[in-house]
């Protein structure tokens, strides 16, 4: 149900978008764009008390006069989620008072339906470039955007089909904000589905209800309904949902670099996802729809003639276009939006794509020719224009085929998505490159046998370090798989659980109704087996009044390569392999992550990579540890879509102490005053739909 956030990639009707898409009822996320990462470890700043309880009154309290110097407003906003396949959408009462239904203003001009509706679906090039004049170091201010969520029919790459976009451009408008700023978006759902927006990786310390998660910390934002998301972006910088910039981002490039712009990834479904989830989640069906393509930027071509049941507008489409100036670094901030695609990435005849931050945190600059990144991830690269004798290259993001497990690509797909790479020392004139040649480079991309994450496969180091806790004070043992069950239905489990989210009552909101009532079923540590239904809802708590350190073992004992995202923290990657998890002795720790075998021999939490979404690989484990600081209810789920709404998914319910002095605002309860109907409007089927394999109108 919840949209996840991508930046610049709404998604198409009943899809959820993850980590950076718009989507209707599904549980996606959202990803932005943000400056360096360094936010993560300040100076003088103990990890265990990075989260300290923040109050909601604090959101409140930037000074919204404090302007930039010479800073330019960004011309769009960039929200992750993903899933550009990816975001979830909103309601506020007193919008009502000002705009009907359609969203017309009470000035005689046009609606904002009619205005989204008449936008040009692509954005121009210059979009996807940061602000080369942004202060990163001026005052925090509160940024404000207003979107209008839409139903309209686009054809990214010719091939038309009904899509739900933010104010009727593909992919959706990106933000920029500033380490410590407020960031505010009033949304307007005028789309026929209900959504919500999840802000893919952003920490949302003490504002849990805004994460944008349908069914954990809000009900959907039903058709004709508005919402407010207002949340604060201190303790974190780099490439989320939002580009958020550190202050010392200007003095503390890695690898200088003289230009910065996003790069979105994402596998396209020609068929309307809504038909697709009910297949897959229909009786016997036990491989995931494959992608028809792949997009960046929101682009590719496809070739009509391929297609000949399909409306297609043969109509000639521009590549994307990055023009780079020659001899200097450009970094490249590249986000995975799609679904269900991992995607591997080049630019041809540059074997050098330093990598300088994963998720956020900001790494020591880490050599390569390539990138893999699965659903949900991010990596910026610095690309040395430097390369003599020619002026254009292709850059290209391929999907891997082995991440499919044996499938094939549906009626003539294309598996590669290409952008141009230009050396251009001055600004282009208009349509200038319709008249230059295309590049012909030729690709050196090896085949990937396995589908694994960089994060095994390669060494990253936090730049400043973020040591990992030595002690884990819980440690918890996560089996995870696609498992066949009663009616004949494939649907994911975690621990014999098997997630579906309540969208007329959230998780949050019974734990708060609970505490309030001194219910105490809430507030026990652990597994929450009577307070939550643990066939539906694995509910997991750390309610200690400091926080504590948690780990999580998950083991795949399926076939398929898992992303996992963790809502409102980072995970720091103790370990990861094929097979099973070959105990903590093997890793240098006591048993349960209860210290060091070895105090002199403190490498596996020395400085290991701290990132939101992990791979566990198909048939192998990861080990993964973090700090429950935060207070609220955090959803850990697959970020393949079509796992996460097969119920791949789970909650930490964090800091319960805090917890029992908030008060849910009236405007996040006004969202479940919706009728249920209306706020199911794109979401998957229930499972009793399939019961007796009959029954359709109950879902």
């Amino acid at each position: 149900m919840a949209t996840s956030y991508y930046p610049l990639s709404p998604t198409e009707n009943g899809h959820d978008v993850t980590d950076g898409r718009i989507s209707s009822n599904k549980g996606s996320e959202t990803i932005g764009m943000t400056g360096d990462s360094e936010g993560e470890g300040e100076e003088g700043g103990d990890e265990q008390d990075r989260m300290l309880p923040f109050r909601h009154k604090d959101v409140e309290g930037v000074t919204t006069g404090a302007q930039t110097n010479g800073q330019r407003r960004p011309p769009w906003l960039l929200a992750t989620f993903t899933l550009a396949c990816v975001g979830t959408i909103f309601c506020l009462a007193w919008l009502a008072l000002s705009l009907d239904v359609l969203g017309r203003s009470n000035s005689s001009g046009p609606s904002r339906l009619e205005v989204a509706l008449a936008a040009p679906l692509r954005r121009p090039d210059k979009d996807y470039i940061l602000d080369p004049n942004w202060d990163s170091r001026a005052p925090n201010r509160v940024r404000t955007y207003d979107w209008v969520i839409v139903d309209k029919e686009g054809d990214p790459d010719g091939i038309r089909k009904p899509m739900m976009m933010i104010d009727g451009q593909f992919p959706g408008p990106m933000i920029e904000a500033n380490e410590g700023d407020v960031v505010e978006v009033n949304v307007r759902n005028l789309a026929s589905n209900a959504t919500a927006i999840h802000w893919h990786g952003i920490f949302q310390n003490g504002t849990n209800w805004m994460d944008g998660a349908a069914g954990v910390t809000q009900c959907p934002i039903a058709p004709g309904a508005s919402y407010r998301y207002k949340f604060n972006v201190t303790g974190q910088a780099g490439t989320w949902p939002l580009v958020i910039h550190s202050r010392d981002e200007a003095t503390g490039q890695p690898i200088p670099y003289s230009s910065d712009r996003v790069v979105l990834l994402q596998d396209w479904y020609y068929d309307p996802d809504s038909g697709l989830m009910r297949d897959f989640l229909s009786p016997g069906v036990e491989d995931a729809p494959m992608p028809n393509t792949a997009l960046i930027n929101g682009v590719n071509q496809a070739v009509c003639a391929n297609h000949p049941s399909r409306p297609c507008s043969a109509a000639a489409r521009l590549l994307p276009t990055l023009e780079l100036a020659p001899g200097v670094g450009h970094r490249l901030r590249f986000l995975n939006v799609g679904g269900s695609a991992w995607f591997q990435v080049a630019v041809d005849e540059h074997n050098s794509l330093p990598v300088i931050e994963v998720d956020g945190t900001s790494v020591k600059p880490a050599p390569g020719s390539a990138l893999v990144i699965a659903p949900g991830q991010r990596y910026s690269v610095v690309l040395m224009t430097d390369r003599p004798g020619k002026e254009a290259f292709w850059l290209r993001a391929r999907m891997i085929t082995s991440c499919f497990v044996g499938q094939d690509f549906p009626e003539d797909s294309i598996d590669e998505a290409k952008a141009i790479i230009r050396y251009r020392a001055h600004t282009k004139r208009h349509n200038d490159d319709e008249h230059l040649p295309l590049p012909t480079t030729i690709s050196e991309l090896p085949y990937l046998p396995t589908c694994k994450d960089m994060s095994s496969t390669t060494s990253f180091s936090p730049s400043p370090a973020l040591p990992a806790p030595e002690y884990a004070d819980h440690s918890w043992y996560l089996r995870v798989n696609l498992a066949i069950g009663d009616w004949r239905l494939q649907r994911g489990v975690m621990n014999s659980s098997s997630f579906r989210p309540n969208l007329k009552s959230p998780a949050l909101h019974r734990v708060l109704d609970g505490l309030a009532r001194n219910n105490e079923s809430f507030a026990q540590a652990g597994v929450l087996d009577a307070a939550f239904d643990l066939a539906s809802e694995l509910v997991i708590s750390h309610n200690g009044v400091a926080p504590e350190t948690v780990d999580i073992i998950l083991q795949n004992v399926d076939e398929n390569s898992h992303p996992f995202h963790l809502h409102g923290a980072q995970m720091w990657v103790l370990g990861a392999g094929h097979g099973y998890f070959p105990g903590y002795e093997a890793l240098g720790l006591r048993p349960e992550g209860e210290g060091l075998l070895d105090p002199a021999n403190a490498s596996v939490v020395d400085n290991p990579l701290k990132r939101d979404t992990v791979t566990a690989e198909g048939f192998g484990w990861v080990l993964l540890r973090f700090v429950a600081d935060n207070p609220g209810v955090w959803l850990f789920h697959c970020h393949v879509i079509w796992h996460s709404e097969a119920g791949m998914g789970m909650q930490f319910l964090s800091r319960v102490d805090v917890m029992r002095e908030w008060e849910l605002p009236e405007d996040v309860r006004r969202l479940c005053d919706a009728p249920e109907e209306e706020l199911r409007k794109g979401a998957s089927p229930k499972d009793q739909v399939f019961f007796g394999f009959g029954n359709d109108n109950e879902g």
